[in-house]
């Protein structure tokens, strides 16, 4: 698998490159290689959901495709993802009515987030689930997140929630697993998305890299 230098300068540190592997052409000379690397794939888990109360909701089926895209020099970078959520078999049992499962939609956009090569272990993405194989980190995305529910505002209008976003993978694919983790606002209470999607990691897919 070929690799695409990514090149950005954040704050006051100068260029700075980021090695993504992916197909296509070798690119390593900037200015030409600041071009956006464009990351896809799907998510596909069952989070389980805390509502205010503290009462434990779920585990929810969260589905569907997701778009990144990091900017080169700017050391920013774009997120999306369009989910479908409904309560899982787990939750209502087989065999329950269509509407007890509570489907609904969400669509996140998180724009110009901080993007963050090789994170510190203080940065806290998620490690691989136990009894599978070892990942490690590759870069990070975090930033302030809109959610929207069914189309609309379910947490309010013009409220953004903090969103960490990191993709890691190994040897043989660089680039092969996602995690979105909605995290706790700045004062250390949890966000109304921490609260619908619940605090652990939201696992997904990297599928195409360009």
């Amino acid at each position: 698998m070929k690799r695409k230098a990514l090149w950005w300068a954040s704050g006051t540190i100068a260029a700075m490159a980021i090695v993504a592997g992916c197909a296509g052409a070798l690119a390593q000379d900037p200015p030409a290689a600041a071009a956006a690397v464009h990351f896809s794939g799907v998510i596909n888990d069952y989070p389980e959901s805390t509502t205010s109360g503290g009462a434990t909701i779920g585990p929810w089926e969260v589905r569907g495709p997701w778009s990144l895209d990091l900017h080169g020099f700017s050391g920013t970078a774009n997120f999306s993802a369009a989910l479908t959520m409904e309560f899982s078999d787990l939750s209502v049992g087989a065999g329950a009515a269509a509407d007890a499962r509570h489907q609904h939609t969400h669509h996140i956009t998180m724009t110009n987030a901080t993007l963050i090569e090789n994170p510190p272990a203080s940065e806290n993405c998620p490690p691989s689930a136990s009894g599978t194989p070892a990942y490690n980190v590759q870069f990070e995305v975090k930033g302030m997140a809109d959610v929207s529910g069914n189309g609309g505002s379910p947490f309010g209008a013009g409220i953004l929630v903090p969103l960490q976003v990191c993709v890691e993978g190994g040897p043989n694919v660089q680039f092969s697993n996602i995690t979105l983790v909605f995290t706790k606002e700045s004062d250390g209470t949890p966000s109304p998305a921490t609260l619908h999607f619940g605090a652990q990691p939201v696992h997904g897919v990297v599928g195409a890299t360009n």
